[in-house]
């Protein structure tokens, strides 16, 4: 249940704001984003809320961010123990999971058709490309990857765009969401591109 005025502090209040906005976002998209139902959900006034957020984009900016650091916490979870080709396996799989799963990540991505982004998100989208394939080739390396870290970055980032690809179009190639064929597609195509 909403409460009808929330007195908590600041960053009690920030958090429940960006709460209320990643919900919204989940439902209609970041084009669509009210900030009059956020600081309804979040049990703020519009002023409180404009006073922690000074604008639609800079919300959407600081969710963007929140949701970000989601993405890369989840893919740091790939285990390096069983050799780089493994934790591509790996890495693929967990993004895939994430691009299916996440619907905020999903809305922020354009994985759901929404062209109607802000020049921040699109930087954030940016920012999360590069990152993620950094975050994997620093695993892949870590995991035992000899390759140059030029060839190593783009193979990285070749697993990240395919994962988005494959999420957001459809193919009789690879059911995203059955997660064993998942795993055999990364085996077959995208493992032996590590080494």
């Amino acid at each position: 249940m909403r409460r009808l005025r929330n007195t908590d502090s600041p960053t009690e209040q920030e958090a429940a704001i960006l709460k209320a906005a990643a919900e919204e976002v989940a439902l209609v998209g970041v084009g669509r984003l009210s900030m009059d139902v956020v600081a309804r959900q979040a049990g703020v006034s519009r002023s409180t809320l404009y006073r922690r957020f000074p604008s639609r984009d800079a919300l959407i900016t600081a969710l963007g961010r929140m949701t970000f650091d989601f993405a890369m916490a989840r893919l740091q979870t790939v285990g390096i123990d069983d050799g780089p080709q493994a934790a591509a396996v790996a890495a693929f799989r967990e993004g895939v999971r994430l691009l299916t799963g996440e619907p905020v990540v999903r809305r922020f991505l354009q994985l759901d058709g929404e062209f109607t982004a802000t020049t921040e998100m699109l930087g954030e989208a940016r920012l999360f490309l590069v990152s993620a394939a950094t975050a994997m080739a620093r695993a892949l390396r870590a995991a035992g990857a000899s390759m140059p870290d030029d060839d190593l970055m783009a193979v990285a980032e070749v697993h990240i765009r395919l994962a988005a690809s494959l999420v957001q179009v459809a193919t009789p190639a690879l059911d995203v969401t059955d997660d064993d064929a998942v795993t055999r597609y990364a085996w077959t195509f995208l493992a032996p591109m590590v080494i």
